[in-house]
């Protein structure tokens, strides 16, 4: 079995080990400080175990387990006393740790990377597919300058690596933008549109995740999205390979991937509205094809009808769309901060 080693310091005598470092170490874990209750709360490996604070004193299961040595805070990290992995890990999570009290060493069993390290933004349509026509715009430009400016911000706000399915004015068929997400191991799929409307004032926002559609307004903006299949990429007889997607969605129900795309969706969703005030249109349901096939949690956002002159010329701001980037690394920071460290 591959085995880390958590490395301790001394204090006073005593060997202690980083929150911090355990959780990199093994790539789960998540805290918070309840300080009104005086008490630290740390989950892992679906167990919990609240510190109190300025006490000896651990409870977990409804036990309370005396760690001899208080917990100790080191700026935003704490050092937790060397008893709290030999005696008590060791008894509530069995199998996961072991400790060489010759060298005073923990060992800990190396667990698999789930961390969300690698997200691809599809810009949706391009090339000689234009997309929704504004009055001054095109779609594909729009999305395109959002996503670029999206990259950037992801990469400096965490640790990971950001593709775009395109960089420039170039068509890909739906189905080359869910193949590149599939052949970089993408963590996270977020395909971005613009949308459009014969009510010229027809606005907001919305955020889809892959299912049967379950409104007459999810169906027009499915239609919408899916005709680029008939119009661009050999009509009827392409539409067959992006069929079944009964088969698609029996397997997607079956895994964790419909109910992490759709709590990525509100998360997404929830921050859009809050940072550009737009109007809230919901989270929903629609077969999209370029969600098909996607083997991880994807969505497709529509950031606006660029057949609304007011949301068009707000799409063409640099402003709104600074607003529109802080919002969705924010949705995505959210869902990262939960996810990163759930065994």
């Amino acid at each position: 079995m591959d085995k880390d080693i958590l490395k301790n310091q001394t204090i006073e005598g005593v060997n202690y080990y980083s929150i911090g470092d355990f959780r990199r170490l093994i790539k789960t874990g998540n805290y918070f400080i309840d300080y009104e209750h005086n008490k630290l709360n740390f989950n892992i490996f679906e167990e919990s175990f609240i510190f109190i604070l300025n006490s000896n004193f651990v409870t977990s299961k409804g036990r309370i387990c005396n760690l001899k040595y208080p917990v100790i805070q080191n700026e935003q990290d704490f050092l937790l006393p060397y008893t709290f992995f030999t005696d008590i890990l060791v008894q509530f999570i069995p199998g996961k740790f072991s400790f060489d009290e010759k060298q005073d060493i923990l060992y800990t069993e190396r667990p698999v990377d789930n961390r969300i390290s690698r997200i691809v933004i599809d810009p949706g349509h391009g090339g000689k597919d234009p997309g929704a026509l504004g009055k001054k715009s095109y779609e594909k430009d729009i999305v395109l300058e959002i996503s670029q400016k999206l990259k950037k911000s992801i990469e400096k706000e965490f640790d990971v690596d950001v593709l775009i399915t395109r960089n420039d004015d170039t068509f890909l068929t739906l189905q080359e933008r869910t193949q590149f997400a599939n052949e970089n191991q993408a963590d996270l799929f977020i395909s971005l549109h613009c949308n459009a409307a014969q009510n010229r004032k027809s606005k907001g926002v919305e955020v889809f995740i892959l299912s049967t559609a379950k409104t007459t307004d999810a169906r027009a903006v499915e239609a919408l999205e899916n005709s680029v299949v008939i119009e661009y990429e050999g009509g009827k007889e392409a539409v067959k390979a992006y069929d079944d997607l009964q088969f698609i969605l029996a397997d997607l129900q079956q895994s964790e991937q419909l109910e992490e795309s759709s709590d990525l969706a509100v998360r997404l969703q929830t921050e859009l509205i809050r940072k550009t005030k737009s109007l809230d249109r919901g989270v929903k349901q629609a077969g999209f094809y370029v969600l098909r096939g996607a083997f991880m949690p994807s969505v497709l956002v529509e950031l606006g009808f660029i057949t609304n002159e007011e949301e068009e010329k707000k799409l063409l701001s640099s402003k709104y769309q600074n607003e529109i980037v802080k919002a969705i690394t924010s949705g995505i920071k959210s869902f990262k901060l939960k996810y990163d460290y759930l065994w």
